[in-house]
Formats: C-alpha cells, structure tokens, sequence
C-alpha cells in the first residue's frame, strides 16, 4: 500500500470488489523505514513467537512505562528495530539507540496508569 505500508491479509475469493469500496485488506503491518522494517503492534503480535532474533525483554515496570508511550532504558548491546516482550506478551516494535528504547505506541492506543515509584 501507499507510504511504505505493508498489510497482511488472506486471499478471500467470494469478495465482489466492483461494488465494495475498501480502503485497503487485512491488518496493519509494518511500514518499510530507511533503516529498517517497522512492525505494527499487530505485527510484532502475528511474528512474535516465530522469530529467533532482535527481540528484547523486559520487565514488569518497563512494559508499564512502553505501554503509557515513555521511552525506556536498557542494558543491551542490540541497536535498530526489535519485537518488544513482556512474559509471554509482544508489546510491539521499538527501535534501540544507544540503550535507549525509543516507543512507538501511538497516543490513542497508550495505557493511562498511575505512576510506578
């Protein structure tokens, strides 16, 4: 799709897309960045438990502070993007810089929770 953005999506035969007006198929992705693939949170969700690299993870708090949309430090030699887990939980997709894990969360998809001390 336009703007880099991958969908996925499965084939489905008895659509009539003549008559249906759909903006685009399936989930949203990722998008292609200049230095990387990007994954939606449904993204790192549907690939989470397939992939064998580039994935980091975290604590109870840090996935509190990811989930309320604040960056997070760590204490890794990873850099670029990676799948970011709590437990058995893939909390999306993040990208690493200098062991600081920079959040994508978009604003109306964030967690409002009280402060963690």
């Amino acid at each position: 799709m336009g703007k880099r953005k991958i969908y996925a999506y499965t084939e489905c035969t008895n659509l009539n897309r003549q008559t249906l007006h759909i903006m685009h198929y399936g989930v949203y992705f990722g998008r292609f960045e200049k230095d990387g693939l990007r994954l939606s949170i449904e993204g790192s969700q549907l690939i989470g438990e397939k992939a064998k690299r580039n994935i980091v993870e975290v604590d109870y708090e840090n996935a509190v502070k990811w989930m309320r949309g604040e960056n997070i430090k760590v204490d890794t030699e990873a850099c670029g993007y990676v799948i970011l887990k709590w437990k058995n939980y893939y909390l999306g997709c993040a990208k690493i810089k200098n062991g600081t894990i920079t959040n994508f969360v978009p604003k109306d998809r964030r967690v409002k929770t009280q402060k963690i001390a």
